[in-house]
């Protein structure tokens, strides 16, 4: 049997769609290795895409940072069906013509979307052919989701939880095409899970203390004074930083000493053994490091958020009480000493919380159902994209 083809159409504005996209690329080749061919595209970064569309992801960090009162006006206001309506026109009108070619060139059996940019585009290429490729996305929010993510033209839809599926019902979208599955993360998290201590052992860490992974990036403002909360601590920490390629951070931190054990990385592919061999996740309210650190069954506190969909992960998390939001050195070490008492307790029931949100086989499941839609595919591949 010739190898199935799918494509995954994803984006770098932030983190989480590309990770997604890959957390679901390496479940496939796990589940079906030698079956399945896949390309993971971005379709703003190719050479032929108008260059209007450029300047948005390096624009969108920038915006972010510099006037994130300026990017929460933005998503709510462009959160209004009406104004939905004419942002998916122009995306189509600008992204249909390098879509096309893609889907041309590759020839897919299934195409998964992991941004809400494309989603439009992608369903007016298909519907213009009159082909009938299943089309899906993963929705990369677990919480405030803008109603972009939500296009008719869309087959299945896999989201995070409860509180995403009532946002999408509530844009139209019939029950029957939504899975809670879980935003993927890597499936490392279901498939090689290490007792704790041990794996400390192995990455280097003291096997006995307690110990916290502090996830940064260039949007994480502040996070190395969070470590001075634990200078003079009452109970044995160690610390693991990974600074997300804020290099700024990373040349502070390798310079500074603390009267605990401190490991600093600026980029690390094996998150999911550092968060394994953890005991707290401490990071801003990002949908994809969130996702990770409940599929570790991690107590999560919250040092940053962006506006927007960021606020609705933090109301997410705290609802659930899977952790907790700090706005300063003082309650962060306040809350780390309250979920120490009673022979840390407390930190126990968080991460039970922690764990029951987590879906650390949902790059599996998206894989699965791909598959099964490659399998169901029998129309003959497109010939040509439509011109104009």
């Amino acid at each position: 049997m010739p190898k199935k083809r799918c494509l995954i159409i994803t984006s770098d504005t932030g983190f989480g769609h590309r990770s997604a996209a890959l957390s679901v690329s390496k479940a496939l080749e796990i589940l079906y290795a030698g079956q399945v061919e896949y390309l993971v595209t971005n379709p703003i970064l190719e050479t032929n895409t108008p260059t209007v569309m450029k300047p948005i992801e390096k624009g969108y960090d920038r915006l972010v940072r510099m006037t994130p009162w300026f990017y929460r006006f933005s998503y709510e206001v462009s959160d209004s069906r009406a104004v939905s309506e004419v942002v998916e026109g122009a995306l189509t009108l600008i992204l249909q013509k390098i879509i096309a070619e893609t889907i041309h060139n590759f020839k897919p059996d299934v195409i998964l979307n992991t941004n809400e940019m494309f989603n439009t585009p992608i369903g007016k290429v298909l519907q213009d052919v009159g082909s009938k490729i299943a089309s899906y996305t993963v929705v990369t929010d677990l919480a405030d989701v803008h109603s972009l993510w939500f296009s008719p033209d869309t087959d299945r839809f896999f989201i995070a939880n409860e509180w995403v599926n009532v946002k999408a019902r509530e844009s139209g979208v019939p029950e029957d095409k939504l899975v809670t599955s879980g935003i993927p993360v890597s499936p490392d998290f279901a498939l090689n899970r290490v007792e704790k201590q041990a794996l400390r052992g192995s990455l280097g860490l003291d096997p006995h203390r307690l110990t916290l992974l502090f996830v940064g990036s260039n949007r994480v403002s502040n996070l190395q004074d969070y470590l001075e909360a634990f200078e003079n601590f009452r109970t044995p920490v160690q610390a693991v930083v990974i600074a997300g390629g804020n290099d700024a951070l990373y040349k502070e931190l390798i310079g500074r000493h603390y009267d605990f054990p401190l490991e600093v990385r600026n980029f690390e592919k094996n998150i999911p053994q550092w968060m394994m061999a953890s005991d707290v996740l401490v990071t801003k309210a990002g949908g994809l490091i969130l996702s990770e650190g409940l599929a570790a069954g991690l107590p999560i506190l919250l040092i940053d958020y962006l506006p927007g969909q960021e606020e609705g992960n933090v109301r997410y998390l705290l609802s659930h009480q899977a952790g907790a939001l700090v706005q300063n050195v003082g309650e962060f070490r306040a809350i780390m000493a309250y979920w120490l008492e009673a022979d840390g307790y407390r930190l126990r029931q968080v991460s039970r919380a922690s764990s029951a949100l987590g879906h650390p086989e949902a790059a599996l499941t998206v894989a699965r159902a791909l598959w099964d839609a490659m399998l169901l595919r029998s129309e003959p591949i497109l010939l040509a994209p439509k011109a104009g």
